[in-house]
């Protein structure tokens, strides 16, 4: 069961909800203890990540969504919600499930990207740009594109997360070769920065700028 939106992440959301109650209803009609463990297991993933903001939590959940589909689904209701604790913690998951098995997040790339930008937490923006970071598989062009332009504002904004400045870096510095002027602004913008960014800002810095001068 897999699902293709292009919709915002709260029209994605909904969506996402309503499927997850017509499977409920149309595979326990006639069944009502099946419904009964249908309703309870449609918010145990929103529960288990509401019991700790952990690295030991996050792995549990990981490991009770990978292989059920269904639960996937509820993970990615969770992460692109309103609920911001909810999203939050899901924002861990989401990607350590793409990188166990990216192909499981390839039906959500495009709400991941629109949470990316208009994220309720900085979680869900440091979350996904380092899972994009990390990518080795191509995305989709129009994606990749947004990404991009995404990351450079990035890498230029003083007030932003060290950690989304470091991962957005990386990210424009591995397709330097598709997006020279991109990777040429990513130059300028390092340079300019290093005097008075921080130590772990400039040292990512100085490893990127070696690695496109290569």
């Amino acid at each position: 069961m897999r699902f293709y939106f292009a919709a915002s992440s709260n029209a994605a959301t909904e969506k996402f909800r309503n499927t997850i109650g017509l499977f409920h209803r149309n595979s326990s009609r006639d069944n009502p203890t099946q419904e009964s463990e249908k309703v309870e297991k449609s918010m145990i993933v929103r529960e288990q990540l509401l019991v700790a903001n952990s690295r030991a939590n996050a792995d549990k959940v990981l490991a009770m969504v990978c292989g059920d589909q269904e639960l996937i689904v509820q993970l990615m209701v969770c992460f692109l919600g309103e609920e911001v604790r909810v999203a939050q913690r899901a924002a861990q998951v989401v990607g350590d499930l793409g990188r166990r098995d990216a192909s499981l997040l390839t039906p959500w790339l495009g709400d991941i990207v629109d949470a990316i930008e208009s994220p309720i937490h900085q979680a869900i923006r440091r979350n996904g740009v380092r899972y994009f970071s990390e990518v080795i598989a191509p995305l989709p062009v129009e994606l990749e594109g947004r990404l991009i332009r995404m990351c450079g504002r990035f890498v230029a904004d003083r007030n932003i997360d060290v950690a989304i400045g470091a991962f957005s870096m990386s990210f424009i510095a591995k397709r330097a070769d598709r997006y020279p002027a991109e990777a040429k602004q990513l130059c300028k913008d390092l340079n300019e920065r290093m005097h008075d960014a921080s130590s772990g800002f400039a040292n990512r810095a100085k490893k990127v700028l070696k690695q496109l001068e290569e």
